[in-house]
């Protein structure tokens, strides 16, 4: 009797997820188990990335294979005769197989019916659950470091966004274009800087058009970082943001600077 309760149960997922997603479940593809969807706030549904438990973050002197993405760099100022004037120290994203730079991903989704979506990552970052909470998150669209491996270091910006969307969302998407504008006297596009005063990390940022929702590979969850997926109809993005924040889920900086951008160069409209 519990055995078929449970099968029923599990029917009824894949049968909500088809209905809500147009695409078969991923437990029908081969892709892994049978992830809970729910719905949330201002029209939104939430696929989970059926990730490991959360583990509890304490600082320690431990180090980490993340070493070589940050390390320290003094910077000291010189008047014009060479004379020195004052010292800065920044975490530096540069490392021998990558610059340092990121590229991170607008996914859009459009359905049959012309209505759009975005797609955002749920995720559960160490320092945000150390400062914050056990239940604390942060939404993020998909990205990444730039060259971030070895094998990888040749890649470009939009390379490593083409990269990164897969990896993170299992996901095909296509027309990928920069929300970047060209510098006039370089005639390349400079990335936005995340925290000047602090890295000189910077970011590229791209707008991408996700044809199904279908995953055809199993996502990587960072471990266990990517909790899941949200399915945000675009009209709604406003009011999805304002109800996730009442919830301790926030649009991080560069994930809010991906959606100005869009906005600006009139990609989206909400």
């Amino acid at each position: 009797m519990i055995r078929t309760e449970y099968k029923l149960q599990r029917q009824q997922k894949q049968l909500m997820y088809e209905k809500l997603f147009k695409s078969p479940h991923p437990s029908q593809t081969k892709l892994g188990s049978a992830p809970s969807i729910t719905k949330g706030p201002a029209g939104s549904v939430f696929t989970s990335s059926m990730a490991e438990e959360i583990p509890t973050w304490k600082v320690t002197d431990e180090k980490s294979t993340f070493d070589r993405f940050i390390k320290r760099m003094g910077m000291t100022a010189y008047d014009s005769n060479g004379n020195p004037k004052g010292a800065w120290t920044m975490a530096t994203r540069g490392t021998a197989d990558s610059v340092g730079d990121v590229a991170m991903v607008l996914p859009v989704y459009t359905d049959k019916n012309g209505k759009q979506y975005m797609i955002i990552q749920e995720e559960a970052r160490p320092i945000d659950l150390l400062r914050n909470g056990s239940k604390s998150r942060v939404l993020a669209f998909p990205a990444g470091i730039i060259g971030d491996e070895a094998k990888f270091s040749k890649e470009s910006a939009l390379d490593c966004a083409k990269r990164e969307f897969s990896e993170e969302t299992g996901m095909i998407a296509k027309n990928f274009e920069s929300l970047g504008e060209v510098v006039k006297s370089t005639g390349t596009i400079k990335p936005i800087m995340s925290s000047p005063g602090l890295t000189d990390e910077a970011t590229h940022f791209f707008i991408a058009e996700v044809g199904n929702l279908r995953p055809v590979t199993k996502p990587l969850t960072d471990g266990g970082i990517t909790r899941g997926w949200w399915k945000v109809p675009l009209e709604n993005i406003q009011t999805w943001i304002k109800e996730m924040e009442t919830m301790g889920k926030t649009l991080t900086t560069q994930s809010s600077t991906a959606l100005l951008k869009a906005i600006i160069n009139k990609k989206i409209k909400i």
